[in-house]
């Protein structure tokens, strides 16, 4: 088993690598098949949480496809999706202006994902074939070896795969669609401050683990808390590490006045 899984972490970890010379606030451990307005939209979060980007601040796409040297079209789909998950509001040929992060908006899009991603857990125990139980605990094993590997931005996307494999067996599109389009912002800035970090490397892993047990044990209620755990202690660890790099402490300016098409 640790052969096959050593063989399966060295085929995720060889995908990893830049496409392209984005701002210098995204980690060089993202995975080469990460879409470029993805990289786009991590590059404006993560000026956003190291104060690069002011709230207030207005921005356009000329002034992004200077500073991210990439084309239109993947600084469009990113300034798209930023302004739908509410980062950002359009300005009517002036471009946009960038709102703050602030702890109400994450505790708000953390209190929508511990209910959805819960009740999802219970019903996938559920409806979970042992075929999926034993896809989960081998999808586990390799996430917990990426976690160690200190490469947190391939270890987040195999995250995001894990709970999403959980969440398919739930058989619940709606639901899912719901969470996908609410969380994708608070998974953003907890790659822009960096990802797992080593001192949170075990305590993830244990917080996994009870979700698997629950699978394996198949009681619905053990996931659906376990899940609600999980969820919670990572909003407390996210907010601690904002609250630490200051970014809720960002003024918001006199909006700026670049004048530009959107």
């Amino acid at each position: 088993m640790r052969l096959k899984t050593a063989s399966r972490i060295d085929g995720l970890l060889a995908k990893q690598g830049i496409e392209v010379d984005l701002s210098k606030s995204i980690s060089e451990s993202a995975p080469l098949n990460e879409p470029t307005y993805l990289r786009v939209k991590r590059a404006i979060i993560g000026d956003l949480v190291a104060g690069n980007f002011a709230p207030g601040t207005h921005l356009t796409i000329e002034t992004l496809t200077s500073r991210y040297a990439v084309s239109h079209m993947p600084i469009r789909e990113a300034l798209r999706q930023l302004e739908g998950e509410g980062i950002l509001i359009s300005i009517a040929h002036r471009g946009f202006r960038i709102e703050a992060l602030t702890e109400t908006y994450i505790r708000n899009i953390y209190d929508i994902r511990v209910g959805i991603e819960s009740m999802l857990a219970h019903r996938a125990v559920e409806m979970a074939t042992d075929s999926d139980v034993e896809a989960l605990r081998h999808m586990h094993e390799d996430l917990n070896a990426l976690i160690r590997s200190g490469k947190p931005l391939v270890a987040s996307q195999e995250n995001i795969a894990f709970h999403k494999r959980i969440y398919g067996i739930a058989n619940n599109p709606e639901a899912e669609q719901i969470l996908e389009g609410r969380t994708r912002v608070v998974r953003t800035v907890a790659d822009s401050l960096g990802g797992y970090t080593p001192d949170v490397f075990e305590v993830v892993i244990a917080e996994h683990e009870k979700m698997i047990l629950a699978f394996e044990s198949r009681d619905p209620e053990a996931a659906g808390q376990a899940v609600f755990d999980h969820v919670s202690a990572a909003r407390d660890r996210l907010l601690r590490r904002m609250a630490a790099k200051e970014v809720f402490n960002q003024e918001s300016p006199a909006p700026t006045s670049i004048e530009a098409e959107q």
